[in-house]
């Protein structure tokens, strides 16, 4: 690109003067800077997404010594740090974001190394400033999930393979850098387009030398073993690791589709909030191969750009996906985004790009991480540390979580297995909790069928009562007149509310504690309605619920 000339009026002024060229890099370094800032306040003010507790629940049950699933699991043993920290588990979930955002640096930084092997630096930092102001990385680029560990480790190990020499030391880095992504998630396998491209490139520049084939399949076999070596030292710590094959064999039922996207609406948003960079990938390919780029690189930007058609036939195409998927693409759309700038200034598309994710930040909610505050904190104040719970996601990562993660996969994996799962686990242990933090629990509670095993349904609604907000303790509700045999599934001390009830032939008049066992129960309520609630007269907060969503939407 060549200098723009500054006008006159301009060149006048001293100060205007020593302002960068309209095509400087520094514009887009500046808006990086500017939109990271912006990212490092969300990490203080953005709600936890549910799967970010589930993330960090990992951690904790690594902790504990109960972790079962040796795969898409390596994290914990990278923040196995996190639970000694002080506060709550929101907030050590907030301070892992920040290790998060470092990762989204170091994507950036990747972006940037693979982006000038194809165009010069200001062209490469706009592409790095492309991808963060896209809306969903915007939001989710600091998000406690596998995303942004795979994307920082997979696009570094894209840059190694375009731009180092393929000595032992570098390839030693790429296969260390791809087996810990493919130990954080599978969705490693999606970007195999982008380092098959990539790989024909290094190839192809060398003339298809036979010893640069050998390199290449070396990097290739050493990611397998580096792999290999990290899962069996990984699932060796696990007291019991019998979950991965299960996972990745559930996994794969679900994992692609025919037909509609079921995400599709995310992906509307998706292009509607980074409007920029959509046009370009839409354009990328015919830009591509009408360049004069060499041949083998045309193939390494296709295979950087085909990751944008997975929410076409891949599955899990949430919000939070496009922060792994836009990497890639990203770098494709730089002969797109060149040719762009030969009609508008670089200084003119930073400023829209900056604008655009401006606004994403200014219209964030910061209201709802507070209101999961009170709530983990309000139930980690009542029970025991390690106490057992049912809930949706592992929101209370201090307690031990009594079922596995109610997501519509994980529930049809379950009702496949036929076995009652819920009541099994109520008569394993005491499960005092039910923490009512998805809609789904909500439905079986307000008699919704099918969502879990009949035998599961009536277990949990039988013998938890509302408490706070949506914490539900273990006890019963009695209507004046009752006597009747009951399952008692909730073993512990109970505090008598409202009335005297006869349990088993003896009087317990309101406000007094009695024990009761598993097991099978007379109770009577013969003057007044009476509540057995779990517990010596716990009493919920004085200031009532705001009864508001507990998570923001996509």
């Amino acid at each position: 690109m060549t200098t723009q000339a500054i006008p006159a009026d301009l060149a006048d002024n001293g100060q205007a003067s020593r302002l960068p060229a309209a095509n400087s890099a520094a514009w887009p370094l500046a808006a990086i800077g500017l939109l990271l800032a912006m990212q490092l306040s969300m990490v203080f003010t953005r709600a936890v997404n549910w799967d970010e507790f589930w993330f960090y629940y990992h951690v904790a049950d690594f902790e504990r010594g109960v972790l079962t699933q040796p795969l898409q699991s390596l994290h914990v043993r990278l923040f196995a740090w996190l639970p000694a920290l002080p506060g709550s588990g929101i907030d050590k979930i907030v301070t892992a974001r920040l290790v998060m955002l470092g990762c989204e640096v170091v994507t950036l930084g990747a972006i940037y190394a693979l982006a000038c092997r194809f165009v010069e630096r200001p062209v490469a930092l706009l592409a790095a400033l492309l991808y963060l102001s896209a809306g969903f990385v915007m939001q989710h680029g600091f998000s406690f999930r596998t995303d942004p560990m795979a994307t920082a480790a997979l696009m570094s190990a894209l840059a190694v393979l375009a731009r180092c020499r393929l000595a032992l030391l570098p390839l030693l880095a790429f296969a260390t850098l791809v087996a810990v992504a493919g130990m954080v998630t599978m969705k490693v396998a999606l970007y195999a387009p982008a380092f098959i491209g990539v790989a024909w490139m290094r190839w192809n520049e060398d003339r298809f030398a036979p010893a640069t084939a050998l390199r290449l399949v070396a990097a290739a076999v050493a990611t397998v073993a580096v792999f290999a070596a990290l899962y069996i030292w990984h699932s060796a710590a696990l007291t019991q690791a019998t979950e991965g094959t299960a996972m990745a064999a559930s996994a794969s039922r679900w994992m692609f589709f025919l037909g509609v996207p079921p995400y599709w609406q995310m992906g509307v948003k998706a292009a509607l909030t980074a409007p920029i960079l959509t046009l370009l990938a839409l354009a990328a390919p015919f830009a591509i191969w009408r360049s004069d780029v060499a041949g083998s690189a045309k193939w390494a930007l296709t295979g950087l750009w085909l990751p944008i058609t997975l929410p076409l036939f891949y599955t899990n195409t949430a919000a939070y996906f496009y922060v792994f998927m836009l990497a890639p693409v990203a770098v494709s759309v730089v002969v797109a985004l060149q040719a762009a700038l030969a009609r508008y200034s670089l200084l003119l598309v930073t400023a829209v790009l900056a604008i655009m994710a401006t606004g994403i930040f200014a219209i964030e909610d910061r209201y709802t991480i507070q209101r999961q505050r009170e709530l983990v904190e309000t139930a980690e104040a009542l029970l025991p540390e390690g106490s057992a719970y049912f809930d949706h996601n592992g929101m209370l990562p201090s307690f031990t979580k009594a079922n596995y993660l109610m997501t519509p996969a994980a529930l049809d994996a379950y009702r496949r297995t036929g076995a009652p799962k819920y009541r099994a686990a109520m008569e394993a242990r005491p499960v005092p909790l039910l923490l009512a933090n998805d809609d789904v629990i909500m439905a079986i509670l307000q008699g919704e069928d099918g969502v879990l095993l009949p035998e599961d349904a009536e277990a949990l609604r039988e013998n938890y009562l509302p408490f706070w907000g949506p914490i539900h303790l273990a006890g019963r509700a009695l209507a004046a007149g009752t006597d009747e045999t009951v399952s008692w599934l909730v073993p512990g001390d109970y505090t008598v509310l409202g009335g005297t009830v006869v349990i088993d032939g003896f009087v317990h008049p309101a406000g007094s504690i009695v024990t009761l066992a598993r097991g099978e129960h007379r109770i009577a309520a013969p003057d007044s309605a009476v509540r057995l609630q779990w517990g010596d007269h716990l009493a919920p907060p004085r200031q009532a619920w705001e009864d508001e969503p507990l998570y923001v939407g996509f």
